[in-house]
């Protein structure tokens, strides 16, 4: 799947794989998208 990343998101997620956190784009993408989208336990106040 390809998505737009907005451009100051863009440049967070290359700095993050630049410095090493990441190894590439992709994973710096799915590691966002995994801790929005699925996460187990949700903090959610009601």
């Amino acid at each position: 799947m390809n998505v737009w990343i907005p451009g100051l998101l863009g440049a967070a997620i290359d700095q993050a794989v630049e410095s090493g956190r990441f190894k590439s784009r992709q994973e710096a993408i799915t590691h966002a998208l995994e801790a929005t989208f699925a996460q187990k336990e949700r903090n959610v106040v009601t």
